[in-house]
């Protein structure tokens, strides 16, 4: 069961619209990353799918589909519980399959419940404690699904005004990300837009981990 009442009908707004889609014909796998029956059940719309072949067809190089928005399509339903559950993936590259899907093209009814699928999901994950790790996958994730990094803040910036737990949270993110930020000029790992827009959103999060404390070293 899903957690949060929230999420909970967002996953089944999204399980409503997107029941009776399946993957295109052509997309039957190269025979290496997926067998012929994996292929076959992705082509038949409403069968049931094994956990692991939704992770792995949602986190597959888009380059890998012939139709990465029918595919996205196909496992969308599924995939959205098993992120919000969090357990056995990273989040980030599924992410990037759903960008790549152009999500935010669709039509008016389906790119909105996949916005307020993430902003749900992104709330949730701010309001149960999760830990700063798992708080810090899910930003990334809302951000390279959306190829955006203003709405996540502003509602980060919205839940740390009422909870020192988020607070403390943020605080982690931050100190974390100016680690990487030392290393690399983006801490995005799999940004699925032009380098500008990586360039801008990189640029965005660091003016915004400005107005926290750099923490010494």
């Amino acid at each position: 069961m899903l957690p949060d009442t929230d999420v909970a009908a967002a996953a089944t707004t999204i399980s409503t619209l997107f029941s009776g889609v399946a993957a295109h014909p052509v997309d039957r796998g190269c025979g290496r990353c997926f067998s012929d029956e994996e292929s076959a059940l992705l082509c038949t719309p409403d069968a049931p799918l094994p956990d692991d072949l939704v992770l792995r067809v949602a986190a597959k190089d888009p380059l890998h589909w012939a139709d990465q928005p029918a595919i996205v399509r196909r496992v969308l339903p599924q995939l959205v519980v098993l992120l919000v559950d969090g357990v056995d993936l990273d989040a980030r590259w599924c992410a990037r399959g759903l960008a790549a899907a152009r999500w935010s093209t669709w039509p008016a009814d389906e790119s909105e419940a996949v916005e307020a699928f993430l902003n749900a999901w992104w709330t949730h994950t701010l309001r149960s404690g999760a830990s700063f790790e798992r708080v810090a996958e899910v930003f990334m994730s809302c951000a390279i699904a959306s190829l955006l990094v203003d709405p996540w803040l502003a509602t980060w910036d919205e839940e740390a005004a009422r909870s020192s737990v988020v607070r403390e949270r943020r605080d982690s993110c931050v100190e974390d990300w100016w680690e990487d930020l030392d290393r690399v000029a983006s801490p995005f790992p799999c940004w699925w837009g032009t380098d500008e827009s990586e360039e801008r959103a990189a640029e965005t999060l660091q003016s915004w981990m400005g107005c926290a404390e750099r923490p010494v070293r």
